[in-house]
């Protein structure tokens, strides 16, 4: 039973709205944003490409990494495993992250946490059912039901 009507549910599915995965201009952006970061740590935009390389298993250059990044090149969008390979190349979840965003608010979370979450929403039912059988057995003893 749902009582907070403020708050939205973590495990409730994404509405689907139309148009809301168009978003390569927004995956590039996104791209730019890392490789700043990473740049400022130290890894080079050449670094990625050949850290993406190495788990693509296959070639990957720094122009066509710079081509997913220009914003210009709306045709040019990053394919999953390459989305997949850039974020293993930063060590972050950065496209994932993004995706998980554009499909309905989720976030990406370790199985650690996410145990934890499980861990977290059954005590809350459990905390509920308490104050409902609580509630129950004060209706009761107002009835004389229970001795």
């Amino acid at each position: 039973m749902r009582i907070d009507h403020h708050t939205p549910d973590l495990f409730a599915d994404a509405p689907d709205l139309p148009g809301t995965l168009g978003c390569g201009i927004e995956i590039a952006a996104t791209m730019v944003e890392a490789l700043e970061l990473a740049r400022k740590r130290g890894m080079s935009r050449e670094t990625v490409a050949v850290r993406m390389c190495y788990h693509l298993g296959e070639k990957f250059s720094e122009a066509t990494l710079d081509g997913y990044c220009a914003q210009s090149h709306g045709d040019r969008e990053i394919p999953l495993k390459r989305a997949m390979a850039f974020d293993a190349a930063l060590g972050e979840d950065v496209l994932l992250s993004l995706y998980t965003r554009k499909r309905g608010g989720r976030v990406v979370i370790t199985e650690d946490d996410a145990a934890l979450l499980e861990w977290a929403r059954l005590h809350q039912e459990e905390k509920a059912l308490s104050e409902r059988k609580r509630a129950l057995e004060a209706v009761m003893k107002l009835k004389g039901a229970m001795k």
